[in-house]
């Protein structure tokens, strides 16, 4: 079962486009792949042990450590990457906007998210993680999560930076890279350093996921309401071979093989192809 929950608080949806509780009370396997995204996700689990691979992730319940914590946290990853869950898990994730993670770390998310994904080795966030699987209330859960976010709550000078990612999303202009520095006032060595101690991926794959992501949001992979070639077009790949070249870059198969495999979760909120 997988649930996604807007943020209830006014103040954290700028920074959190969503919860999502994924529970599977069954003692069997589940995997899925996990596609590039612009966002970042902390999740929190209870009684399971992470074995982290090359792009993929095992994650197994473990009978002796059924009361101890785990918090995960992902960097940025322009491949898919393999999440395989054995056994019986319940995990609570929080879905951050691009640049809203910061505002709840004390350090730059590259501090923390090197990698695609490893382990949130910080002592708060285990209390955190501990006081939200003691409680059985889904409502009482997201309140305890959102009281804790706006306690640790912090504020950082992103202008220059958000407005860096503006450009990058505009599909009309398409900047480049340089021009993005140019408009913002910055060098690129300065613009590239913000982007990845910021974002962890430097503005090119930033452009590139965002683009990818967008695509993502057309009707096209509903069924045959859009032909790939407008999905195409609407995204910004200026022709086919470039849009056949970067889905195969950034999900190892064809856009017509893509769209056949994924499954849509929770209102297209979540995409994942399901093994």
């Amino acid at each position: 079962m997988i649930k996604t929950i807007a943020p209830l608080s006014k103040s954290l949806r700028k920074y959190i486009a969503y919860y999502y509780i994924f529970v599977n009370e069954e003692r069997d396997v589940l995997s899925y792949v996990a596609f590039p995204h612009v966002n970042t996700c902390i999740s929190l689990f209870k009684g399971v042990k992470i074995k982290r691979e090359d792009l993929s992730l095992q994650i197994s319940s473990k009978e002796d450590l059924k009361n101890e914590v785990s918090v995960e946290i992902t960097g940025k990853y322009t491949q898919p990457f393999f999440v395989n869950y054995q056994g019986d898990f319940n995990e609570i994730a929080i879905i951050f906007k691009p640049l809203g993670v910061n505002h709840f770390l004390q350090d730059d998310l590259i501090e923390y998210a090197p990698d695609f994904s490893q382990a949130l080795l910080l002592p708060h966030w285990h209390t955190l993680a501990e006081k939200l699987f003691l409680e059985a209330d889904l409502f009482k859960r997201i309140e305890l999560l959102e009281s804790f976010l706006l306690e640790n709550f912090s504020t950082i000078d992103d202008f220059i930076m958000r407005k860096a990612m503006l450009l990058l999303e505009d599909f009309e202009k398409d900047y480049t890279v340089q021009e993005v520095a140019d408009l913002c006032g910055l060098t690129m060595k300065s613009l590239q350093r913000n982007f990845k101690r910021l974002l962890t991926c430097t503005p090119s794959e930033y452009k590139r996921i965002f683009k990818f992501r967008h695509s993502l949001s057309q009707d096209g992979f509903q069924g045959e309401i859009k032909k790939l070639t407008e999905i195409a077009l609407e995204s910004n790949y200026y022709d086919q071979s470039y849009f056949i070249r970067e889905y195969k870059k950034l999900t190892g198969k064809s856009p017509k093989a893509f769209f056949k495999r994924i499954s849509k979760l929770e209102g297209n909120k979540i995409i994942w192809e399901v093994k």
